[in-house]
């Protein structure tokens, strides 16, 4: 049903003229007036097609520098009006309003001057924040039943086909019904990134008084931390598209998803000039190694702890090769991820058809970390880094060697991936005793160690690293007792003094770090 003078209207008002001649030509074709605001309008004329000024049609100029333009009665009765009620119909024709049935609007850009030079002068930033294209869009969302409300010029061409041709009520309202949740999911994402920034002018804080994402499901996922729970995997509207890929498998759990982002977690600590492999398993590192080649980097992780490897998540730095998958088949893995697979690597890998083969960009960033608790959120910067060990303080009497170096900087980047308490030990670039998550320190210590005892490794000259300052002397003691001659850990306990004298009476080189790293 149309308004008393037969007209349709299209209302077009875009900063983005991506597929827009195309777009205006189909509804043109269509027999629709194409309603324009004056950058829009310019842009259509030079392309030769004829449009109608929102001020030559409503009888309005814009007022207050543009500020009002399109908020005008015959715009959003146009957009509002519902075609099954005759009353609304009826109205639109005494008043010469036509109805109209598509919106294409585009926001102001206030989100992408967040990170400009702009975003240093909130006077500059208001302007961004946009009314008319709000009002006019949310307008044509509530009204989705009878109008195409576009925000996205990828749907351009849907809307334009489904214009042209009949199709089913139920089909044509599933497509204006999914256009309307873009819509509402993208004003929800500007409303907040203007309430974050806003609530942020004049405050020192490291995040805003005000915070939040707004989340688009992504995936389902086979189930939850257990078979019986349900789970699904999100991401954060606004944020850039993850640069992970799966190449194979089958479909991921939310614990994979886990273990995945732990592994990713370690594996961008190390560089890709130096091979490394780690093998993750419920979230800490059970393997790890580098080495002059990525298959005897491999070799030497799955000599870490040759039991706890098995269904594990195996990770790497550098392009994975046929040599190091024949290795990766010789023990089942449940996802190996690596920046890259050779053809060949891939052949062989894809015989194992439910192994979750996974790339990942190692400049991929990460933002703060949210968590639920006590009925609220919990926000924390990530933990990006542990100290440079050869720039610390030694505070005992013997100094680390270069080995014992290198080792205590492997050590005690992996000791900062371990659930707490948390004490690495390390040797020749290997990881060989883990202890994670005891109720007192000197667990972990006795855990790692019975660990590295159990799989024969030959820990004299081997170091340690703890995740947090030593409250007692005993950890040291059990560590040198075993053959361990370098540690590092926090310092801030009360009884530093004491494990300093301890160091240095059982010849063990001793590192205080400034940094904790405290993994829950």
């Amino acid at each position: 049903m149309t308004s008393g003078n037969g007209k349709r209207a299209a209302l077009l008002s875009v900063s983005d003229r991506t597929g827009l001649e195309e777009f205006a030509r189909a509804l043109d074709s269509l027999g629709y007036v194409l309603l324009t605001t004056s950058g829009t309008a310019k842009f259509l004329t030079s392309v030769g097609i004829t449009s109608m000024l929102v001020e030559e049609y409503t009888g309005q100029k814009e007022i207050l520098d543009g500020r009002v333009k399109t908020l005008h009665p015959k715009i959003h009765a146009g957009l509002l009006a519902r075609r099954d009620d005759a009353a609304h119909m009826k109205q639109l024709s005494d008043e010469g309003i036509m109805p109209i049935d598509v919106a294409a609007v585009n926001l102001y850009p206030f989100v992408q001057n967040l990170t400009t030079a702009n975003a240093d002068n909130p006077a500059r930033m208001i302007e961004f924040v946009d009314v008319g294209g709000p009002t006019m869009i949310r307008a044509a969302a509530k009204n989705h039943a009878s109008v195409f409300p576009v925000i996205d010029p990828a749907d351009y061409a849907r809307v334009a086909e489904m214009l042209r041709n009949k199709v089913s009520v139920e089909e044509s309202l599933a497509l204006r019904r999914a256009l309307a949740v873009k819509v509402f999911t993208q004003l929800a994402y500007d409303s907040l990134e203007i309430a974050k920034y806003f609530s942020s002018v004049g405050q020192q804080e490291a995040f805003p008084p005000i915070h939040g994402v707004v989340l688009e499901r992504q995936q389902g996922l086979r189930y939850g931390e257990n078979p019986h729970q349900q789970a699904l995997f999100y991401k954060a509207v606004g944020s850039p598209e993850s640069r992970w890929k799966q190449l194979h498998g089958k479909e991921l759990s939310y614990n994979n998803l886990l273990d995945f982002d732990a592994a990713l977690r370690v594996i961008k600590e190390f560089p890709s000039s130096t091979a490394t492999a780690v093998i993750m398993k419920h979230l800490n590192p059970c393997g790890a190694a580098i080495a002059d080649s990525l298959q005897d980097a491999l070799k030497k992780a799955k000599r870490c702890d040759p039991r706890s490897h098995f269904g594990g998540v195996i990770a790497f730095n550098q392009t994975v090769s046929a040599a190091v998958a024949e290795d990766v088949k010789e023990d089942f893995a449940e996802i190996v991820i690596a920046p890259a697979f050779d053809d060949a690597a891939l052949a062989i890998l894809q015989r194992s058809k439910n192994l979750r083969i996974m790339t990942y960009d190692a400049a991929e960033g990460r933002g703060p970390e949210i968590r639920r608790a006590a009925g609220g959120y919990l926000l924390q910067r990530g933990d990006e880094g542990v100290s440079n060990v050869a720039s610390l303080e030694v505070v005992s009497k013997r100094a680390p060697t270069a080995q014992e170096l290198k080792d205590l900087q492997f050590a005690w980047m992996l000791c900062s991936h371990v659930k707490s308490n948390a004490i690495t030990i390390a040797k020749e670039g290997m990881l060989v005793g883990v202890g994670a998550g005891q109720m007192s320190r000197v667990d972990s210590v006795e855990l790692a160690l019975a660990k590295a005892k159990r799989h024969e490794h030959d820990l004299q000259g081997a170091v340690a690293a703890s995740d947090a300052f030593f409250p007692f002397t005993d950890s040291v003691e059990t560590l040198a007792a075993q053959g361990i001659t370098a540690v590092i850990a926090p310092s801030g306990a009360k009884r530093d003094s004491d494990v300093v004298e301890t160091a240095n009476r059982l010849n063990v080189a001793l590192v205080f770090a400034p940094d904790r790293h405290f993994r829950h």
